[in-house]
């Protein structure tokens, strides 16, 4: 049963005076309905003690990063935001290595562009042209869809710019009703200054259909076949475009928020409703974002009160199921059961993070918190991020937060990039997208996303089982899988203790169960490790001529099942597509 706010706020303050220190309910707001100059923001350290004083006054602050150890964090704050917090006894100092962050005055890296023909871009290259001419060339595999405006849209004489989300899967009905399919949710630049999510959304749904980077690619690369046949991917690029647009004019804007300049904010530069702070799930239930329309972190005047939020919670729910019963926005639902079906990830920076519900301390843990930390760590294992599940200051009104809260799904963020270097910040260079400087995000991402994509199926239930490292098929038609438990340590690794395969016809919808597939044996002769090889000699041949996809999973000593993995084998001519699968 939801624990009353009231309640939770009473209890910390009571625990707050019974320590001897000062009552920490969140500290009366300073106004901006009458803003300083955009000029007079500087970067700068705010000192905190733990995380009730910062949560204090953090639903006030565009904080960029978080220094646990050594006591403050880093936002962007102007000069009568610093006297406020002076006042209530916060120490403020400005971070001279973050204040370029905010001088710098050019033009965002064309490559970054969305789209907007009033803005040409001098690469005339356009995410939504991109989006067009993958739906083209793909008419059996992907479908766009409009699904709803952005605010700008709205008001007269003022740009329509749409919110696009690409589907990607195979429509034959011979691979199943598509409401039946498992399904994994992309979403990217809710922030637009966050240029490089939209770049690893993009490259994700090259890899699941033209390839991306000589990598992946429909009918080339096995999983992605198999994926996109009996799965369904939506990939909404850029969830706040009117936003994007301004960053594209200039860094120096370094817009967060919406463009809405009708909620009471005289100055444009604070115009907009940060929409991470927006969703209707115990939307302003915990002091984790602000009242005041000219902050950061502005929920909006209701709970879902923008149109960018409305588009993407109802498109949600058209695609994915409720699973967590008929609980209200309101109301924490108990835990979804071990079968639920979906995946969300909503894609941030920076900091290097993945994060799950709660955002918020009020209400305790998420009923699924084992289940989600679990995920998360997964995720952590393959793109090397810090797995802490959440930041150090509470958030409301965040996507994960209403998908899983509204939903039952699993919901997870992840924040991408460093906090220092070329590719640090919320405008990293665009090197750092594919490798050519420090970072790879895309490379570093991209098992993650595959790993989701992966236990779309039953996420709670899969993240539980081993992992299949890599598949090969030989030319004597010699299956070999390397499978490994990729869990944190004290998350409880489990021993592999078993593997099987498959071989699904490419022509009608995979139907296999765990357990009821062909065994195969371990290399070394014995069981029990935590990583494993396993090999068996298939016999396809009665399969008849053509290629067929094999697919492998391995199971734990709990008697959980994973996720599959697959590769390509052709059978019946002895000709042969031997196939590499590293997530």
């Amino acid at each position: 049963m939801k624990r009353p706010i009231w309640l939770s706020r009473l209890i910390v303050q009571a625990l707050l005076i019974a320590l001897g220190t000062v009552a920490l309910s969140p500290a009366r707001p300073l106004s901006l309905s009458s803003a300083p100059p955009l000029d007079d923001a500087f970067v700068g350290r705010v000192y905190v003690r733990d995380r009730d004083h910062l949560n204090a006054v953090a639903g006030e602050l565009d904080i960029w990063e978080t220094h646990r150890e050594e006591g403050y964090v880093l936002a962007a704050i102007t000069s009568e935001q610093a006297r406020w917090l002076e006042n209530l006894g916060y120490r403020v100092e400005p971070d001279e290595t973050r204040v370029a962050a905010l001088g710098a005055t050019a033009a965002l890296d064309p490559r970054f562009y969305y789209f907007d023909h009033q803005l040409p871009n001098p690469n005339g290259r356009y995410v939504v042209d991109l989006l067009q001419e993958i739906n083209g060339r793909y008419p059996q595999l992907t479908e766009l869809v409009d699904i709803g405006d952005a605010w700008m849209a709205g008001q007269p004489g003022e740009p329509d710019r749409d919110l696009w989300v690409l589907r990607v899967t195979n429509e034959d009905p011979a691979y199943g009703p598509m409401a039946d399919k498992p399904a994994f949710f992309l979403a990217a630049a809710m922030h637009p200054r966050e240029v490089a999510t939209a770049e690893l959304a993009v490259r994700y749904l090259r890899y699941l259909t033209d390839g991306c980077g000589g990598e992946g690619g429909y009918g080339v690369d096995a999983d992605v076949t198999w994926l996109v046949d009996h799965h369904v991917a939506y990939v909404l690029v850029v969830h706040n475009p009117d936003g994007h647009v301004e960053n594209e004019r200039s860094v120096a804007n370094n817009r967060r928020k919406t463009m809405d300049w009708d909620d009471g904010c005289s100055y444009s530069a604070f115009w907009g409703v940060d929409l991470n702070r927006n969703h209707s799930f115990l939307w302003n239930c915990c002091g984790g974002s602000s009242g005041d329309p000219c902050r950061e972190t502005y929920r909006g005047p209701s709970p879902a009160s923008e149109p960018e939020t409305q588009a993407c919670e109802a498109y949600v729910r058209t695609v994915m199921k409720d699973q967590n019963g008929p609980n209200g926005a309101d109301e924490i639902a108990a835990a979804s059961p071990i079968t639920t079906t979906g995946i969300l990830i909503s894609l941030h920076s920076y900091g290097d993070l993945v994060l799950w519900p709660w955002g918020f301390q009020g209400y305790g843990s998420a009923p699924n918190q084992a289940e989600l930390r679990t995920i998360g760590h997964k995720f952590a294992s393959y793109n090397g991020y810090n797995a802490d599940g959440t930041i150090w200051y509470d958030v409301d009104g965040a996507v994960d937060d209403w998908a899983y809260g509204a939903l039952g799904i699993p919901s997870f963020t992840f924040e991408v990039g460093p906090e220092d270097g070329a590719c640090g910040g919320f405008f990293p260079a665009y090197e750092c997208i594919d490798g050519y400087a420090a970072r790879d995000f895309w490379a570093e991402n991209k098992p993650a996303f595959l790993y989701a994509h992966r236990i779309a199926r039953a996420p709670y239930l899969r993240a539980y089982g081993p992992d299949v490292q890599s598949v090969t098929f030989s030319a004597l038609e010699r299956l070999a899988a390397d499978i490994a438990d990729r869990r944190y340590p004290g998350d409880s690794p489990q021993a592999v203790v078993a593997a099987e395969y498959f071989i699904a016809e490419e022509s009608a919808e995979f139907a296999g169960e765990d357990g009821t597939g062909v065994p195969m044996s371990p290399a070394d002769g014995a069981w029990g490790g935590l990583a494993e090889s396993a090999v068996a000699q298939v016999d396809a041949s009665e399969r008849g001529q053509g290629r067929r996809i094999i697919l492998v999973h391995g199971q734990s000593e709990d008697g959980t099942w994973g996720p599959f993995t697959a590769t390509f084998a052709w059978v019946g001519q002895r000709i042969y597509l031997p196939l590499v699968v590293r997530p």
